[in-house]
């Protein structure tokens, strides 16, 4: 993705989640923050939507979900250069924190947890 296309995304937000609820629940709450948000409901329809021109700023990701899960994701993300430096935040219901995203936020999430991951790599 070029340089102009992050610029374009700044401030939008991709939300990884196969859980409706807790991806409307997340949708809602950084949109009522002023983000602009794009929902999938596993890694396919993410890097679907990335690939196809989603500019963002930042990617939230869960790690569980069926079809493509969040390890596949981080993999085919890491292995396409057009969008490769989009950060990603993971998101995790394990009481262990994985090796690989360099952030993890452990669910359930924290309001404030949220609102400083996001706002350091987004402008709303």
């Amino acid at each position: 993705m070029a340089a102009a296309d992050l610029t374009a995304g700044a401030g939008k937000i991709l939300i990884v989640e196969d859980d409706r609820h807790e991806l409307r629940a997340l949708s809602e709450f950084l949109e009522r923050k002023g983000y602009s948000v794009i929902e999938a409901q596993n890694g396919w329809e993410a890097l679907d939507d990335l690939r196809n021109g989603a500019a963002v700023s930042l990617v939230l990701l869960d790690l569980s979900m069926p079809v493509m899960d969040g390890w596949e994701f981080l993999r085919r993300q890491n292995d396409d250069p057009a969008i490769a430096d989009i950060p990603v935040v993971a998101l995790t219901a394990s009481p262990r924190v994985p090796d690989g995203p360099k952030i993890t936020l452990r669910k359930p999430i924290r309001p404030d947890a949220l609102v400083a991951v996001v706002n350091r790599y987004c402008e709303s």
